[in-house]
């Protein structure tokens, strides 16, 4: 039986980190493997985080960073695309909670479809609003990735969205 370890002493006399948790044999194993279904989700779920770089702006994945010599996810002139990426990125490996039907419904229209169920319909079979759709979605339901978003509008648009939402309320009588 391991006894415990004295964790009152103080924080220079604790071990160094190490620089990975698994081994590269334990890691090498497992690319051998076939990913499960989940991979693409987890390889783009970050969190990720924005620094500055040589070239720019640069979007790295938590644990990561230039100067631990790591390959940056993308580097941009301006930061506010780095943010946008940054905010956008991990909802590109999720699945897609909206679907279009492919069968147009009486009206010819084409149904749109939440899990399987139709919440609405769209004049047109358009698969750039479905993305939309989707990214919107996944930014909803992540606030920190969102956070990254509220980020590179900067104030001015945030001052607007702040009249608007305001206004909204108002009219709402809540």
């Amino acid at each position: 039986m391991r006894a415990k370890k004295d964790r009152s002493s103080s924080p220079s006399a604790r071990p160094s980190l190490p620089v990975r948790v698994f081994t590269e044999d334990y890691l090498a194993l497992l690319a051998e493997r076939d990913e499960p279904e989940t991979a693409p989700e987890a390889d783009t779920a970050g969190p990720w985080n924005v620094e500055p770089h040589p070239g720019g702006w640069a979007v790295f994945r938590e644990g990561e960073s230039l100067a631990k010599g790591s390959e940056p996810a993308g580097v941009f002139l301006r930061k506010e695309v780095a943010q946008i990426i940054a905010a956008a990125l991990p909802g590109t490996g999720r699945r897609f909670r909206y679907h279009l039907s492919t069968d147009p419904d009486a009206e010819g229209r084409t149904p749109i479809l939440l899990e399987g169920r139709q919440v609405g319909t769209f004049r047109y079979f358009d698969e750039n609003l479905l993305a939309a759709l989707n990214a919107i979605d996944a930014l909803l339901a992540a606030p920190r990735d969102f956070a990254w978003l509220l980020d590179a509008m900067g104030g001015l648009a945030l001052e607007h969205v702040d009249a608007i939402a305001v206004a909204r309320l108002e009219k709402a009588g809540a």
